[in-house]
């Protein structure tokens, strides 16, 4: 797993280097999973956006671009470099989400949260403790949208592995309908999820 630094290093390049990978794992299906989450916010009028994990801002430059205001969290300052120059007026924040939300938007409403490619860094537990303290920054018909690389069955993650030992990271921990589901509803949290493609997902939560 990349740290900060890591990503720091990897910044200029991230973009390229999941262009080059698009039709594999782990980044098969990715750019259908940054279309579903913008089709999914484009056409609404309230649009005030907080995305986690923010990398590059290659799906959030495109919202900002269409009117919205957004708010960033990205624990790489490289990235967060990156993101200014596409989106100079965008709030963005250095802070790793492992810790929390940041105190600095403890006051924030949103329209929408979302994240793509990031929340693997986090175990079951941690997630679904991570994502009802997201809730609460929702405004009232706010929604909660994360993709990442993700499996409805413990079984297809193990048949993904198979195919990709070579490429295959133990340190992330990647999101599983059959788990993820039925542990948020105990936290009183409902969700949907979607398969977008052989190993990459999108989690609903509203």
């Amino acid at each position: 797993m990349l740290d900060n630094k890591g990503f720091d290093l990897w910044a200029r390049e991230y973009d390229k280097s999941v262009e080059k990978s698009s039709n594999e794992y782990p980044f098969d299906g990715y750019y259908d999973v940054l279309n579903y989450i913008y089709n999914s916010i484009i056409n609404k009028e309230s649009k005030k956006i907080l995305d986690v994990g923010f990398g590059t801002g290659l799906l959030t430059s495109k919202l900002y671009e269409d009117g919205a205001k957004i708010f960033g969290i990205d624990f790489s300052q490289a990235m967060i470099d990156i993101a200014k120059e596409k989106m100079p007026d965008g709030l963005f924040i250095q802070s790793d989400f492992n810790l929390g939300i940041p105190s600095e938007l403890a006051h924030e409403k949103f329209d929408y949260i979302i994240s793509s490619y990031a929340i693997h860094h986090l175990n079951n537990d941690k997630k679904v403790e991570f994502i009802s303290k997201l809730k609460d920054l929702l405004s009232e018909d706010g929604k909660i949208i994360i993709a990442d690389v993700a499996f409805k069955t413990e079984g297809n993650l193990i048949e993904c592995k198979s195919k990709n030992l070579n490429k295959w990271d133990e340190d992330e921990i990647y999101m599983i309908e059959e788990k993820i589901i039925p542990s948020l509803y105990k936290n009183n949290v409902n969700a949907k999820y979607t398969q977008i493609s052989s190993c990459a997902g999108v989690l609903e939560v509203d």
